[in-house]
């Protein structure tokens, strides 16, 4: 069979039935693949970084393998914002790139470029993939396809690149294989794979798993003031709901990382919100770093991210277990010399599965303790619902319910994203998507389309001003297919979380931030309008009165919503200051008394 027939089918095989892309003449013969296999369907987008991100929405909407495809030079290199995505988010995702003939390579070494559209975008992709590799004779592809898509699904999930020169492309598999064990693909032995960390964590050490689960029976034994961190190591759902039953049953309340707001509905009685070194919730700041004596935490980095760039001064006065698939990770100390941290390296999976059929003595402490965790978080957010500059926060909650019944919402990268993920009412098994470690603007739009053929289902997405130009000409995508997606851009007509950074650092030199200083925003309702797609342009003021109608409508539709020119993204955790204690500052005795509770 044809070669690129062989890699749709496979794929196909695999449960993959959507591939994103663009069209070239060197990725041609996969595309034609893909049109005449009657199970799989292409979707084009309009610059191959919305197909990288499409494909990343996609594979974090289904939790399950996606696939983007690009020609070869510029092609190619537009994806890679996208592989880098996938791989800080472990995202499981195959990027397939067309290349020049092979026969066309000179063999004159040093020589600039081989060929028209020629570029080495493996040796561009291996830092940010868990396997990248260009076949270059058509007996490979066998191995070489079994063995990308084993490695993108196990262990700590990511991306892997596939380049196919074009007369590789129209080659032929004589004995195509859909399934190949490790030993056949040559992993056991594999340097390239040992090169890019693919044995971390995939293999840990027998019974690891077990002593996590000892370790954490141990711990609960004495704790008074647990906390569950889960991250987005947590990565199934079944995973998440039997870590959820589990802190039921112990009275444990839960914080999560940014990545993982989903895995529990907005109002669920143990959720604490969201861990973050500047921008978290204040109670899950307080709860974790200055009132826990226990922190169990399942495969969430605690990055300078999440807990400040003070690491040591992170939860100093609680015990850290720490089980984590990624070796490297596990590297970094919290506390300094690692002292009253453990450290396991395991699938948090499993640990969480052989947790379910662990026995745990009820501690007498654990319901004062969330007593003490609820009047925390009650207390904080009346300050932070008492804050003026947060309505944004008040105005995306009142949004979220308008979407309660959308399966996905994409949040881009800005003060936006901290507002949703303070403040979007998410529902339970609705999914919120993040560009997280990669923080990559641009990314909302393309991730919802990716989300939408992830499950069908209506999806919407949240973007600012500067961040939705990243991508804005993806809204003839939505147009053309007609994708049920609900755009809100909030817009002030600034970066704004930059011209926050610059009004405290840099004096009010609002550099390329705002309008009349080198940055400037178009009118969106009238761009989407252009696009055929119905829109709508609010005040900030009319939206609790007008959005929910425009949004319950069908089809794709576009709010544009205009906010005040100086937004800000508050609580925020000023430089040198503990995480738990953020601007604007809650009142002395409220902060004092909730210290001593």
């Amino acid at each position: 069979m044809k070669l690129t027939d062989y890699v749709v089918e496979f794929l196909q095989r695999k449960g993959i039935h959507d591939f994103f892309g663009y069209q070239g003449t060197m990725i041609a013969h996969l595309v034609d693949s893909i049109e005449k296999n009657p199970e799989t369907r292409s979707h084009s987008c309009y610059n191959e970084q919305g197909a990288s991100f499409a494909a990343c929405g996609f594979a974090q909407a289904k939790e399950d393998c996606a696939c983007a495809y690009a020609t070869s030079g510029p092609g190619a290199v537009n994806l890679l914002s996208g592989v880098a995505d996938a791989y800080f988010d472990s995202l499981p995702v195959v990027f397939l790139t067309g290349q020049l003939n092979t026969y066309e390579y000179s063999g004159i070494e040093g020589l600039r470029q081989q060929g028209f559209q020629e570029i080495d975008i493996v040796s561009m992709a291996k830092p940010v993939t868990k396997y990248a590799v260009q076949v270059r004779e058509p007996e490979d592809i066998v191995k070489e396809l079994n063995k990308a898509y084993y490695i993108a699904n196990t262990g700590r999930k990511g991306p892997v690149l596939i380049d196919l020169p074009m007369n590789i492309q129209r080659g032929e598999v004589e004995k195509p294989v859909y399934e190949m064990s490790p030993e056949e693909m040559g992993l056991v032995s594999c340097e390239s794979c040992r090169e890019k960390d693919f044995h971390r964590g995939n293999t840990p050490g027998k019974g690891i798993a077990d002593e996590a689960v000892r370790a954490i029976q141990e711990a609960l034994c004495k704790a008074k003031h647990p906390v569950i961190m889960m991250g987005h190591g947590v990565s199934s759902k079944s995973s998440q709901n039997e870590l959820i039953h589990l802190a039921e049953k112990l009275n444990i309340p839960i914080i999560t990382s940014v990545l993982e707001k989903s895995a529990l509905p907005y109002d669920h009685p143990l959720n604490f919100g969201c861990i973050g070194g500047a921008y978290g919730h204040r109670y899950a700041n307080m709860i974790a770093n200055a009132k826990s004596d226990l922190l169990i935490c399942f495969g969430i980095s605690l990055c300078t991210r999440q807990i400040g760039t003070k690491v040591h001064e992170f939860a100093k006065n609680a015990e850290i277990i720490r089980v984590d698939i990624d070796s490297y990770n596990l590297q970094r100390d919290i506390h300094e010399g690692g002292i009253g941290e453990q450290k396991f390296c395991a699938d948090a999976s499993e640990v969480i599965r052989k947790l379910k059929k662990a026995g745990f003595a009820q501690s007498q402490y654990r319901e004062e303790w969330l007593v003490v965790c609820k009047e925390i978080r009650d207390n904080l957010q009346a300050v932070d619902d008492a804050t003026p500059e947060r309505y944004p926060n008040r105005m995306i909650a009142g949004l979220s319910r308008c979407l309660s019944d959308i399966s996905a919402v994409a949040v881009d990268v800005g003060q936006h994203m901290v507002w949703c993920y303070q403040s979007f009412e998410n529902q339970n098994g609705q999914k919120m998507l993040f560009s997280g470690g990669h923080g990559a603007m641009g990314y909302a739009l393309p991730a919802a389309i990716g989300a939408y053929y992830a499950t069908g289902k209506p999806v919407a997405c949240i973007c600012g001003d500067g961040a939705f130009q990243m991508n804005i000409q993806e809204l003839q995508w939505v147009k053309r297919e007609n994708i049920p997606v609900k755009i809100i851009v909030m817009n002030n007509n600034a970066l704004g979380m930059i011209r926050h950074l610059q009004r405290d650092y840099f004096d009010c030199v609002f550099a390329d931030t705002s309008e009349g200083c080198g940055f400037s925003s178009c009118r969106f309702a009238e761009v989407a309008r252009s696009y055929g797609i119905e829109s709508k342009k609010l005040w900030c003021d009319e939206v609790k009165e007008e959005a929910p109608e425009f949004l319950a409508g069908n089809g794709p539709r576009l709010l544009e919503i205009i906010l005040e020119h100086g937004t800000f993204a508050y609580p925020k955790t000023c430089l040198g200051e503990p995480i738990h204690n953020q601007q604007p500052y809650v009142p002395t005795e409220v902060y004092e008394r909730l210290l001593k509770l």
